[in-house]
């Protein structure tokens, strides 16, 4: 807690606008008011158009998420009790948006195998030194 009498504002030492810079101050208002108009303009748009995809998608079941992803059930169930599958649960029931899975399939691609030299890397990862010098033959 404080003990000295003095304020907060005397503390902070706010400088009160002349009337010569007025002028220089409206106008960064000004600027600052579009750019803030700009912004909520175009997260509006966006908020918009996420609601009007949302809107004509309908939600699939498991079953149907098996077949779009073709992975079987229990993998989908698998995959959502780990949490790497975007899902909804209202009530007991699982569902799922089909654009979401096929974004998480994009966003999940993998480019290949890995070489031979990178699965003996990733194998002798935490081995002793002595033991990574070993080769195949």
């Amino acid at each position: 807690m404080r003990c000295d009498s003095k304020p907060i504002a005397s503390a902070i030492m706010i400088k009160e606008p002349t009337f010569e810079a007025m002028p220089q101050n409206v106008a960064r208002l000004e600027e600052k008011v579009d750019a803030l108009t700009e912004t909520v303009n175009k997260l509006s748009q966006h908020i918009f158009s996420l609601k009007a995809s949302a809107k004509d998608e309908e939600m699939i079941c498991v079953d149907e998420a098996s077949k779009l992803l073709h992975l079987s059930p229990s993998r989908i169930y698998a995959l959502v009790q780990e949490g790497r599958i975007p899902c909804y649960k209202p009530g007991r029931n699982l569902l799922f948006l089909p654009s979401e899975l096929r974004r998480w399939l994009t966003d999940n691609r993998r480019t290949g195998q890995p070489s031979v030299e990178e699965q003996m890397e990733a194998m002798t990862k935490g081995m002793r030194n002595s033991a990574r010098g070993r080769r195949l033959l």
